[in-house]
């Protein structure tokens, strides 16, 4: 592994660009997949809370689509944070600048996350 060796010239020439849209993508994906989950999971602990400041309960904590999209955030806020950075090391320095067994690792985590998702 060199910087030289397994990196396309097309993947060279966006670099700027790949870094700051993985970076951004990153940020955004974890600031408004926690945003989410805390919100939902303050809806489902908290229901009298909800029902004496606004006199009104939300009986959609009860629906599997309540569970649905808190699956999905969780497993988006998981590739946010243990997905993108690898994809991001990855155009930053050329190629995977870690051991190969953490290269594996990571792959298989991402995959295991985006299969999941």
């Amino acid at each position: 592994w060199t910087e030289f060796c397994c990196q396309p010239t097309a993947v060279k020439n966006t670099k700027i660009l790949m870094l700051t849209v993985i970076g951004s993508s990153g940020i955004i994906g974890t600031v408004c997949n926690l945003i989410t989950i805390s919100t939902f999971l303050y809806l489902y602990f908290f229901p009298h809370r909800i029902r004496r400041k606004f006199n009104q309960e939300f009986t959609m904590t009860q629906d599997p689509v309540f569970f649905l999209i808190l699956h999905l955030s969780f497993c988006d806020l998981l590739h946010c944070v243990a997905g993108l950075p690898t994809y991001w090391s990855v155009y930053y320095y050329g190629y995977y600048p870690y051991s190969e067994a953490l290269c594996k690792y990571s792959a298989f985590f991402r995959n295991s996350i985006a299969l999941v998702d």
